[in-house]
């Protein structure tokens, strides 16, 4: 994600999606960081915020969460308010709550005063990346609007400002992944998975993270005995780091409100989610990675799309370099004696004539006289006697000496042109009636 923010390369938005609890907040955070935003400190009743002070220093990167709309729809007017004054600029006139419609054309209760004011504040702060959390909340829409909407309304501000849009969310915001070509190629799909218990190398990783966790905890813990029994922790987190901090901040919570000065396997396990809770998790999470898995019907069904052919292996020659010299243009050294030409005056060139062009139409194609590699008897059973030439694309009838078939002597055919009816055309080395 760092690379596609440096360079987005032609991406207008990002998709960064995974389960719920996995750790996507706190990569949003180090990106934060990163970007040198300063937020607000965290204390009761207050929700620590980035903190802008000056009306104009640069903001590189903005943070927004995506609130699910308090009716049915997402509401954009709402989303520039808040985006705003996430930049410290607080354009609010009371006329705008009577501008938003309420019928067709203002069912997004847009405002196109409020959009211009926000895309001008994030050019003159210099935001070049905008992450959007929580993004499944924009796919709350009205009836008639298409999911598409929402992403061509992202790239139409990504064009104007310049700043790329970073959507996370959990796995709904797959649909929007391919909804037509022109976004599949303006999105970068980032998956942020959970650990797998199957896989060995996520298995250890798990439980150097539980270590860690631990090992942070301002109590006495017994961490071997404890790190023992991971799999006990993975169920319970079904693989996502998040959920797993959150489990043990609520344990280390409940032992200081009780006095203990030691965390006990026993309030860990009161404090843990219910199985139930679990396995509506694991079941979100599993179908999301069930719809992201490449399938092997998927790859065929590409190179059917490409005209590749599947049952033989691709031929790759080495392909030489260029020549260096090649590439660079060479000089032109002008001529003491060349005169210029005036306008409209032919340069002296020597012309074809006569017997050359005799000679031309004479030429046939080098497919002319092979023996294609069909049976007559193929050809009598079908009825169709055309085939195609693989060199220049002519349609011609076929020559049947005994049991070879030939392709009869031809010109090259100039023009190239859709042939109409049946015929045998060749794929690979494979001929096939079309």
């Amino acid at each position: 994600m760092s690379r596609a923010i440096h360079e987005p390369a032609g991406f207008s938005f990002v998709l960064l999606y995974g389960p719920s609890g996995v750790g996507k907040t706190t990569l949003i955070r180090q990106l934060e960081h990163r970007a040198g935003v300063v937020r607000e400190p965290t204390f009761p009743g207050f929700i620590g915020g980035p903190r802008h002070p000056h009306p104009f220093a640069p903001v590189p990167l903005l943070l927004l969460e995506t609130r699910p709309p308090d009716g049915a729809t997402f509401n954009r007017a709402e989303y520039y308010q808040i985006a705003l004054k996430q930049l410290g600029e607080y354009p609010y006139d009371p006329s705008w709550e009577q501008k938003k419609g309420r019928g067709k054309d203002g069912k997004f209760n847009d405002s196109a005063e409020l959009r211009q004011i926000y895309e001008a504040a994030l050019q003159r702060r210099g935001v070049r990346t905008i992450i959007l959390d929580e993004a499944q909340h924009l796919l709350k829409l009205a009836s008639g609007v298409k999911m598409i909407d929402q992403l061509d309304w992202l790239k139409s501000m990504t064009n104007t400002t310049g700043a790329l849009h970073i959507l996370t969310g959990t796995y709904e915001l797959l649909p929007l992944r391919n909804l037509n070509g022109q976004a599949a190629r303006r999105g970068l799909e980032i998956h942020f998975p959970r650990y797998q218990f199957q896989h060995e190398p996520d298995q250890q990783t798990f439980q150097r993270t539980l270590l860690t966790l631990l090992q942070q905890i301002p109590l006495k813990v017994e961490i071997k005995p404890l790190v023992d029994q991971w799999s006990y922790f993975y169920e319970r987190s079904i693989g996502c780091i998040g959920i797993l901090k959150d489990w043990l901040v609520r344990a280390l919570a409940a032992s200081l409100a009780t006095g203990q000065s030691e965390l006990l396997l026993e309030r860990i396990q009161e404090c843990s989610l219910p199985i139930a809770q679990c396995e509506s998790m694991a079941l979100e999470a599993a179908a999301g990675e069930q719809e992201l898995h490449y399938t092997a019907s998927r790859q065929q069904h590409l190179w059917a799309l490409l005209g590749m052919k599947l049952d033989q292996d691709v031929i790759r020659e080495p392909v030489q370099p260029i020549p260096v010299e090649a590439v660079q243009p060479q000089p032109v050294e002008p001529t003491p004696h060349q005169q210029k030409s005036r306008v409209g005056e032919q340069q002296p060139v020597r012309l074809e004539v006569g017997e050359l062009q005799e000679k031309r139409s004479t030429e046939n194609c080098p497919f002319s006289g092979t023996i294609v590699d069909l049976q007559s008897a193929q050809i009598r059973a079908t009825g169709v006697e055309k085939l195609q030439c693989p060199a220049c694309g002519a349609a011609r009838k076929a020559t049947i000496r005994g049991d070879s078939v030939i392709y009869p002597p031809h010109p090259p055919l100039r023009i190239s042109r859709a042939n109409k009816g049946p015929l045998w055309i060749r794929q690979g080395t494979t001929w096939t009636k079309r």
